[in-house]
């Protein structure tokens, strides 16, 4: 991975509230990582932290392979009277960019046909679309984007899904997002840092998840407790346990071998089958307390 920034050990108090405990993470060139965490984790402050809102913190903030950062922190806000043509060109005066690169920017955002359009037609979808245009005027090589599919219906979460995966590929920029839409970062990025507390408690790796030869499978018995202790002591790798269940990580072709030796302990299993877990899963599991 080809290092773009690195935050090392990042903590932040405010009076008696530890709302950032030794944040560590890289990002790196071009890849999609979504930041998870319920209301209150600490999303919102490490991104104010990467882009500059914030500067009463301890630790690290790396940012010397970044030229350029990006960012929608707060829901944008347009002149709802002008067209999205306009307002882009203001903001493209402010950073001294031309009108060639506005054109591209709404190209690239689908945004080309209500150009001309006042904002205050816009929908929601559209609104937050031309939020991250103007994220981009600067050609950063970094975007970080605070709930960019908050409020929107599935068409218009699925649209900036799209354009965000789109401007990571083309562009080759490096995007931090946070959601609580958790699915949708699952279609969308390429890691996950998972965050309670103001701590990171897991990073997922969703192409090495692909790779993943290994399944976990859901094995229902009449006596759970004995099935996890006769496959712990034989080598298989047990997930999870409880009175109806129990989750083992085995690959497609071990189901039978699974099957022959409970029956050679008088463990009757009463069903095997492919667990759906998803991020969301995953997610609540590690927001238990």
């Amino acid at each position: 991975m080809n290092r773009v920034l690195r935050i090392n050990n990042v903590s932040k108090r405010a009076k008696d509230f530890q709302i950032l405990n030794k944040v560590s993470f890289e990002l790196g060139s071009g890849e999609i990582v979504g930041l998870i965490g319920p209301n209150g984790a600490g999303k919102t402050s490490i991104m104010k932290i990467l882009v500059g809102l914030t500067r009463n913190y301890t630790g690290e903030v790396d940012l010397s392979g970044v030229r350029d950062i990006g960012c929608m922190i707060e829901t944008p806000s347009f002149y709802p009277y002008n067209t999205g043509y306009q307002n882009l060109m203001y903001f493209a005066g402010l950073n001294g960019v031309g009108k060639k690169k506005v054109g591209e920017l709404l190209e690239l955002l689908g945004l080309m046909d209500a150009a001309n359009k006042n904002v205050k037609a816009y929908s929601l979808g559209m609104r937050q679309r031309l939020g991250i245009a103007q994220a981009l005027l600067k050609d950063p090589d970094v975007l970080v984007l605070d709930e960019p599919t908050n409020g929107l219906d599935p068409k218009g979460i699925y649209e900036v899904r799209e354009y965000i995966r789109k401007i990571a590929n083309e562009k080759n920029i490096t995007v931090l997002i946070s959601s609580h839409l958790l699915g949708e970062l699952e279609k969308m990025c390429d890691r996950a840092i998972i965050i309670k507390k103001g701590e990171i408690i897991q990073f997922m790796d969703f192409h090495d998840d692909k790779k993943e030869k290994q399944i976990t499978y859901v094995m229902e018995s009449l006596d759970t407790e004995a099935a996890q202790k006769i496959l712990q002591e034989n080598g298989y790798h047990v997930v999870s346990q409880n009175e109806q269940e129990v989750r083992i990580r085995i690959g497609a072709d071990e189901k039978k071998d699974v099957a022959k030796l409970l029956a050679s302990y008088n463990v009757v299993m009463t069903g095997l089958y492919e667990a759906s877990e998803t991020l969301e899963d995953t997610f609540l599991e590690l927001m238990k307390d």
